[in-house]
């Protein structure tokens, strides 16, 4: 088996760690913006459901406890990814150089989330919620990408 370096293993926790972060805020950011546009937390992670179970998925209402536990996973496993990578890439950037990083980076997800991945990999919030809430989501994307500097530095 082969044996992970020290500056790997660095990368992957590290993007583990902005991942979970960026999972917990953007997840809270579409339970609110939920919340508000259809009365349920939960609805907008059907739409993520998509994915495995077709489009009626995301015409669910409320906590359907089959499309909604898979779109938070998928949601939840996507974001960790992305913040994987995101140490991989830009992981060194300082703060404050990391805003421009985190926000570049961001919007880069956005494009292959929305305009580049075929429609069954999208991840199918827009089929409950607005342009806005999808901002949201992204913009407070950056921002844990950009912040992850600030507390990765504690740890030197």
């Amino acid at each position: 088996m082969a044996k992970i370096s020290g500056h790997w293993l660095a990368i992957i926790k590290n993007g583990i760690i902005t991942g979970i972060v960026g999972a917990a805020v953007t997840t809270a950011v579409i339970a609110a913006y939920g919340k508000t546009r259809t009365g349920d937390p939960w609805t907008p992670f059907n739409g993520i459901a998509h994915m495995l179970f077709g489009e009626t998925a995301a015409n669910r209402d409320g906590f359907v406890p089959r499309e909604t536990l898979v779109g938070l996973g998928l949601n939840g496993t996507a974001i960790v990814t992305w913040g994987v990578l995101y140490e991989a890439i830009a992981g060194r950037t300082a703060f404050p150089a990391s805003l421009l990083t985190g926000s570049a980076a961001s919007l880069l997800i956005y494009v292959l989330d929305y305009h580049i991945f075929p429609p069954k990999l999208r991840p199918g919030f827009d089929k409950r919620l607005g342009s806005d809430a999808i901002l949201a989501a992204y913009l407070f994307l950056a921002a844990v990408f950009a912040l992850s500097p600030l507390w990765k530095a504690k740890k030197k």
